[in-house]
């Protein structure tokens, strides 16, 4: 349990936070919460909020949204939209190439995505295909915007951050 979220299992890791599926007995739904390691000192925490503010602004069907962002304990937590499906890496390594018609929509549901970001001023800075989601009715949906910064914000989107191989 986190607060009052039911973590059922891991959807994924990476290099700072963990995402589990969890349940939402208020709501009644399911949802994934991003756990970032407990403890962090009050700029980590500060970040980590940034993130949950830019992402919560943001309101678009192929970009994943913040339901929530809080501190259980010493525990940090944003709590997402769960979306079943998989992620466009996830979908590259099960069937390979996409036929031409396919990726050109999964793109222009993701650039729809981020044009409604960089609209609101936000930026993503970790777009790869680890990223995004294809949805059950084949849609790709923007995710952890783990990095977002606003743009207007030179402390934040001036910063060369994100994953090497993708910048």
């Amino acid at each position: 349990m986190l607060g009052r979220f039911e973590l059922q299992r891991v959807l994924g890791q990476g290099a700072q936070a963990t995402v589990w599926l969890s349940h939402d007995p208020r709501l009644e739904r399911q949802v994934a919460i991003k756990l970032m390691p407990p403890g962090q000192d009050a700029a980590v925490l500060e970040q980590w909020l940034r993130e949950a503010r830019h992402v919560g602004r943001l309101a678009h069907p192929y970009i994943v949204p913040v339901f929530e962002a809080d501190v259980e304990g010493r525990q940090p937590y944003i709590v997402f939209e769960y979306v079943p499906g998989s992620t466009l890496a996830e979908h590259l390594a099960n069937q390979g190439r996409c036929a031409p018609h396919d990726a050109v929509a999964l793109m222009v549901d993701v650039l729809d995505g981020l044009h409604a970001a960089h609209t609101a001023g936000i930026v993503h800075r970790d777009l790869k295909p680890s990223n995004v989601m294809v949805d059950a009715h084949r849609h790709a949906r923007v995710m952890d915007v783990g990095l977002a910064a606003a743009a207007a914000s030179p402390s934040d989107a001036q910063l060369a951050s994100g994953t090497p191989a993708y910048m």
